[in-house]
């Protein structure tokens, strides 16, 4: 399975996999940032049930943020399909929500990292792009 994929897409579902800690002080791409979209959306799905505005406001920011880095991916990988870009990242949103998953289900929503997810969760959704 893993040979459908063009080796810059499975850096990709490494990178949306990626914790944001590992991060650190570098400079945020797009893909990165989707990731961070992706990781703040299930941490709100578990843990908090955003009011049907604030839903409405982020999913219209995750649009956008899907469409720029699906460009970039693109860019990147110009012989991949949009197919495989958007396997490459739902394989990386697959990973992230079971690290999430993970971590409520022995930690519980009161983490401080589920909780920096949705402070992450709010300000993505008042975001005005």
């Amino acid at each position: 399975m893993l040979k459908h994929f063009p080796a810059g897409l499975l850096l990709t579902c490494g990178m949306l996999a990626a914790s944001s800690s590992a991060i650190g002080q570098q400079k945020l791409d797009i893909v990165q940032i989707m990731g961070q979209f992706i990781q703040a959306k299930h941490a709100a799905g578990k843990c908090l049930p955003p009011d049907p505005d604030t839903l409405r406001r982020f999913a219209s920011n995750f649009r956008i943020v899907t469409i720029r880095a699906t460009e970039e991916m693109r860019k990147r990988n110009p012989s991949a399909s949009e197919q495989q870009i958007a396997e490459a990242f739902q394989k990386g949103a697959d990973a992230v929500g079971k690290q999430i998953d993970g971590v409520v289900s022995s930690s519980g929503c009161a983490d401080p990292r589920i909780q920096d997810l949705l402070k992450r969760f709010e300000i993505q959704a008042n975001l005005k792009f």
